[in-house]
């Protein structure tokens, strides 16, 4: 089995989506989604699976900056910082991460 299958099926077992709440079948995890947008993840899921992943695979996640990907959350009575341009993330970064032993998209 490849690597891009075995993590996509990983992350389908483990953090898989169903199709509706009434519906049991999960949605396999396909390398091509955005972690925001097709996975829909809210940024404490994400930082739960990616520490689950990188651990299971022995990454170097050090230089991960959530910021990079996800507005920092703030109080309703505190002021809303500038907008500023997220940067996309992927099903594929991640295992490319995986590949490497270290998340390099934020050097």
């Amino acid at each position: 089995m490849n690597l891009d299958k075995e993590i996509c099926d990983y992350l389908t077992d483990k953090y898989g989506l169903r199709k509706s709440w009434r519906d049991p079948e999960i949605v396999p995890i396909q390398k091509f989604w955005s972690v925001q947008d097709d996975w829909q993840l809210l940024p404490e899921d994400l930082a739960e699976i990616l520490i689950d992943v990188f651990t299971k695979y022995g990454v170097d996640y050090s230089k991960f900056d959530m910021l990079n990907y996800y507005e920092a959350e703030r109080a309703f009575w505190q002021r809303k910082p500038p907008k500023r341009e997220l940067k996309p993330l992927t099903v594929e970064m991640i295992i490319e991460a995986v590949k490497a032993k270290r998340w390099f998209y934020d050097d």
